[in-house]
């Protein structure tokens, strides 16, 4: 006999964990929440430092392997993806940046209704409690989003520097406008992180009428007759069915395309091939796979970065100051600062994000490595790539990764943005505020003035932003309509930041958690 419920929802993440808690505040509705991972409980996880012991971390990260990037000379790009309550805002840096009023408005203009950035307020502000205050943001939600508990220097003196080199100052990017140079905003509650499980479920997890299922993988949607009936979850060895009136995928941009794949919804050719009955021929789930490429660039300076603090008896020191009052450099998320700026005065809304952060970093196949000298480093973020890639099953076999086919500078266009971000990260960092603090440049650190230099150093050290969408759009002709129902399939929904169309300004978090909350009214009102 199979469990029986009115919502299933899959996947514990930003948005999963906002879907189910807001659904079961109707006490009549019985609502199952199913995820692949753990717990919340490592110490790593809540505090914010512990990042460089989460990415790549397979017991709380996927820690998927991309194919060769042809674009950079062959390079394996790690994907994170969070395996545990709270998904990828368990694991994150803990930004938190809304996007820009022209990302929601252009969803509007493509043709999916109630997704301006005016319908998409109330949800922005219904999710946050923020100490700013007006009527832009929100004091009263589930989720804590405030400045950082302890500060760099270095953090203030590039805001000044971006400011001296043409940027306004900005109070709050998350507010009327996000042009300009600000203090970051972060998920965070008294110096520690601030998840969507630890803000949503939380709350939600005592009421009887809301189930949690953890170490549960999903192998594929149940369909009958053109319709979802339930799921089936492996646990262990032992598989079970569980049913529902609704079905809804919330495990992201790059588990959500792979499920509808395993359960006969997408490339019918691709399926075919791996021996999968095509339901539902879909050509653009696991398509349009967009991320957000970062240039790095970073410099040594002669005082103490939060870097240091990353071995020895200075870790000890910071976790021991962390454990006591929630201070000090365990509380830093990467960035100290931000800024959002056009590359070019043709660009009608910031396409460039930069984050200030006191440390310098480099990357391995195992997550985030701290670098052993005093050093600061920029990365600058482009808002709009038009590179994409692509999403496929590597078999029929739910174990299996799918194959994730990404050329992160595969445009050209891109390199060229990026070029004029780098060069004007360097025209900040030459501002009195910090350029007295500098001692050199690490990265690029080489000579490099011409184009071809700097195509050569993004293509060397470019990494991912860590925020896929796309792979299962919204839109008139995209996987799912502007209710997020399936097309061709009754029953079904995504809700998650595989149904954003393209890559947004800024982090993608805040914009899953607001998926997931107008997921549930969208539910509610039986659309």
């Amino acid at each position: 006999m199979a469990d029986r419920f009115d919502v299933i929802v899959v996947g514990a993440g930003s948005a999963g964990c906002a879907l189910a808690a807001r659904l079961s505040e109707d006490s009549r509705r019985r609502v199952l929440l199913i995820e692949a991972g753990g717990n919340d409980r490592d110490p790593a996880i809540h505090i914010p430092a512990g990042i460089v012991r989460l990415i790549g971390n397979p017991k709380v990260d996927w820690a998927h392997l991309a194919q060769p990037d042809a674009s950079r000379d062959g390079k394996v790009d790690l994907w994170p993806a969070g395996k545990v309550l709270g998904g990828s805002s368990s694991i994150n840096g803990m930004l938190f940046v809304r996007g820009a009023r022209a990302d929601f408005d252009g969803w509007a203009a493509a043709g999916n209704r109630g997704w301006g950035f005016a319908d998409l307020l109330p949800y922005f502000r219904r999710m946050e409690n923020s100490p700013v205050g007006g009527q832009w943001r929100g004091g009263l939600g589930p989720l804590d989003v405030g400045p950082l508990r302890t500060t760099h220097p270095l953090g203030e003196a590039f805001v000044a520097a971006a400011v001296e080199a043409g940027l306004p100052a900005n109070p709050d990017y998350n507010g009327e406008t996000q042009e300009g140079a600000s203090a970051p905003q972060v998920t965070q509650r008294n110096g520690a992180r601030m998840s969507a499980a630890r803000a949503y479920l939380g709350p939600a997890a005592r009421r009887t009428n809301l189930a949690i299922v953890t170490n549960a993988e999903v192998q594929r949607v149940v369909i009958k007759d053109g319709r979802a009936t339930g799921v089936v979850y492996r646990r262990g060895n032992t598989e079970t069915l569980a049913e529902a009136g609704e079905i809804i995928l919330s495990a992201g941009a790059l588990a959500t395309p792979k499920l509808l794949m395993l359960s006969g919804i997408g490339p019918g050719g691709e399926l075919a091939q791996h021996g999968i009955p095509v339901l539902h021929d879909a050509p653009g789930v696991g398509a349009n796979l967009g991320e957000h490429p970062n240039a790095n660039l970073s410099w040594d300076v002669g005082q103490h970065t939060y870097n240091m603090d990353a071995r020895g008896p200075r870790m000890a020191l910071a976790l021991a100051r962390w454990v006591i009052n929630r201070r000090g450099p365990a509380t830093s998320p990467y960035p100290h600062a931000v800024a959002f700026f056009r590359s070019s005065p043709d660009v009608p809304t910031p396409d460039i994000q930069l984050m200030f952060g006191p440390f310098a970093f480099a990357f391995s196949p195992d997550g985030v490595v701290p670098y052993r000298k005093p050093a600061v480093t920029v990365v600058a973020a482009l808002n709009y790539p038009r590179a994409r890639g692509r999403l496929t099953l590597r078999s029929a076999d739910p174990r299996d990764r799918p194959v994730i086919d990404h050329q992160l500078l595969g445009d050209p266009h891109d390199i060229e943005r990026l070029t004029s971000a780098c060069r004007f990260v360097r025209t900040i960092m030459a501002q009195p505020p910090i350029s007295s603090a500098l001692t050199g440049e690490r990265l690029p650190g080489l000579p490099c003035e011409s184009d071809a230099d700097w195509a050569a150093h993004l293509r060397a050290t470019t990494f991912l932003g860590y925020h896929p969408v796309g792979t299962c759009a919204m839109g008139p002709e995209g996987v799912v309509d502007d209710k997020l129902r399936v097309r061709g399939v009754a029953g079904l929904r995504v809700a998650d930041a595989s149904i954003i169309p393209a890559p947004i300004s800024g982090n993608t978090n805040a914009a899953a958690i607001m998926i997931g909350e107008k997921a549930a009214d969208l539910v509610a009102a039986g659309s």
